[in-house]
């Protein structure tokens, strides 16, 4: 079966988060048959045409019924099946919560669920469809790797990693049309931290969408004299916890930066890492929380959470000042 597209001629920079994975997801399925593609309803809003038209009798649609569809996934990997199930991240880890935990995780199985739109992204459609807990709930589920990829290529790194990988994965994909950091996939290790930028006054340790955000402000930090590193975290559970260590040490001063709330995800992750090395001051930069009944663009709702590189780089060079 020939494959429309590969990661050498995709335009990265032009693809949705949802549109890299879905043609990411292709790309892996090409090289295994096992691998199969299942939505909850969502099919044209997760690009699944990329993936039925060449792979039809290897597409599920399971209607609206996620909890279903994971119950499904676990059938067909205990049948030694690679389902990707697929939906936005609200509903893939509150709704179907139970059933990931005791279809997939608890039966060690070959599961990988996907949560698209992770954070703000859609906060035009009210607080219901923010996916701002899923990466604290997923943590907390025993046996369940967490991933969440920066960009196009990450993106696929993470695909072919949970394909490669037996047990039960969860990846968050995050933003529209994130800020491209790599030119093309690397096929490294997604488990491992990867440092963007050098720096020797702070590192902004950034995960997803953020990467992108935490890039633009160590550029601004940079033309204020601020030597700001960024540590990419592509993998939330388990977490690089030597590579925070190293980065604390360094510096002796961490913010990280996510589309999260402040309480479960990247930010309790270096939290643990740091307390446990004993290494470095941190500061958490995410969603607050609570809930926010405001409706808004995506870009207006990273402003209105101090997510913006411009904003970010405010609250670095506060933490900074605090600590002299």
């Amino acid at each position: 079966m020939n494959v429309l597209f590969d990661e050498n001629t995709i335009d990265w920079a032009e693809e949705s988060s949802r549109s890299a994975f879905t043609k990411s997801l292709a790309i892996v399925a090409s090289i295994n048959p096992d691998v199969i593609m299942m939505v909850a309803d969502l099919g044209r809003a997760m690009r699944a045409h990329f993936f039925y038209e060449i792979f039809p009798d290897r597409f599920v649609q399971c209607g609206i019924a996620e909890n279903n569809m994971i119950g499904m996934a676990g059938g067909l990997a205990s049948c030694g099946k690679i389902p990707f199930a697929a939906t936005f991240a609200p509903f893939a880890a509150l709704r179907a919560c139970e059933f990931i935990r005791d279809a997939a995780a608890y039966p060690e199985l070959n599961v990988k669920i996907v949560g698209t739109d992770g954070g703000p992204v859609m906060g035009t459609l009210g607080p219901t469809h923010y996916g701002i807990e899923d990466m604290g709930v997923m943590r907390a589920i025993p046996q369940v790797t967490v991933l969440s990829p920066s960009d196009g290529p990450d993106i696929l790194e993470a695909v072919r990693a949970a394909a490669e990988t037996d047990g039960a994965f969860y990846i968050r994909l995050t933003g529209k049309s994130a800020k491209q950091i790599y030119a093309r996939s690397g096929k490294t290790d997604i488990k491992k931290a990867v440092e963007i930028t050098d720096g020797d006054d702070a590192t902004i340790i950034a995960t997803g969408a953020a990467v992108g955000h935490a890039l633009g402000a160590a550029e601004i930090l940079k033309k204020e004299g601020v030597s700001a590193g960024v540590v990419n975290i592509r993998c939330i559970k388990p977490v690089d916890a030597a590579a925070i260590a190293v980065a604390a040490r360094k510096t002796g001063r961490v913010i990280t930066v996510e589309e999260h709330t402040v309480v479960g995800g990247l930010g309790s992750a270096v939290a643990e890492a740091m307390a446990e090395s004993g290494a470095g001051r941190l500061l958490r930069l995410g969603m607050p929380d609570r809930f926010d009944a405001t409706v808004a663009p995506y870009a207006d709702m990273l402003e209105r959470y101090g997510l913006t590189p411009g904003l970010i780089a405010k609250s670095v060079r506060e933490f900074l000042k605090k600590q002299n």
